[in-house]
């Protein structure tokens, strides 16, 4: 008996962590000068009661590396299961939200939205703070999606969190479909994602082959890298 609620708690565990989620961003620039009142005004709204509902998390990300045409200072996202986003986009009127809008207007340029959501994500959820995001074209999905699963459920190493998604509303011309997105703790991690590779022979080659499959079935879009300045 005892085995057998170990082992019940332990696939519930597994359900929990694997449990894919929907998002949508707002990117924005702002001037030097005003990134610590913009950080500010987004800590104090989203620390207080009934900013968001439950199940809805928050992100505030400043844009490290990115190319000329996807080069915001700064992005704000929202993450959360289709029920909670649902019911965070339903709250109807909201005299703190308007006023947190208000106050952030006067330092920020708006530049671009988007939404989409998570297909399969690998490794323990958590903070990570630097994340490098690939932006891809994909031209059969589910095969793409069975080669990354593949590599990646067997070879990503415990102290990062890989997600693969796909894009729904705010594509660009360049016809952009899916992402991939990699957490990691540190920028040696970010600036050499592929060292654990290194010292790993089987690693190699199974890289070799998906970037194989990569190659016939996808086109990188571009890339971008992103630190992670507040979580709520």
């Amino acid at each position: 008996m005892k085995k057998l609620i170990l082992s019940i708690l332990l696939l519930t565990s597994l359900n929990l962590a694997a449990q894919e989620y929907y998002w949508t961003t707002y990117s924005f620039d702002v001037e030097a000068e005003d990134e610590e009142i913009v950080t500010k005004l987004t800590n104090d709204y989203f620390s207080s009661p009934n900013s968001k509902v439950e199940g809805v998390t928050v992100f505030l990300f400043e844009n490290h590396f990115n190319d000329s045409s996807n080069n915001s200072s700064h992005t704000l996202a929202f993450t959360g299961t289709l029920d909670a986003m649902g019911k965070q986009y339903s709250q109807g009127d909201n005299l703190s939200w308007d006023l947190y809008i208000s106050k952030m207007s006067r330092h920020l340029k708006s530049h671009s939205s988007a939404a989409g959501r998570s297909l399969i994500s690998i490794g323990v959820p958590g903070t990570h703070p630097i994340q490098n995001l690939y932006i891809l074209k994909v031209k059969n999905e589910s095969k793409f999606a069975s080669a990354w699963k593949n590599y990646n459920s067997k070879f990503s190493p415990k102290d990062r969190r890989v997600t693969l998604g796909k894009f729904s509303l705010g594509r660009s011309s360049d016809g952009e479909t899916h992402y991939v997105l990699s957490g990691v703790n540190s920028f040696e991690d970010a600036f050499n994602p592929g060292k654990y590779r290194d010292s790993n022979s089987s690693a190699k080659n199974a890289w070799s082959k998906f970037v194989e499959e990569f190659d016939e079935n996808a086109q990188m879009i571009r890339t971008q890298t992103r630190v992670m300045i507040g979580k709520w």
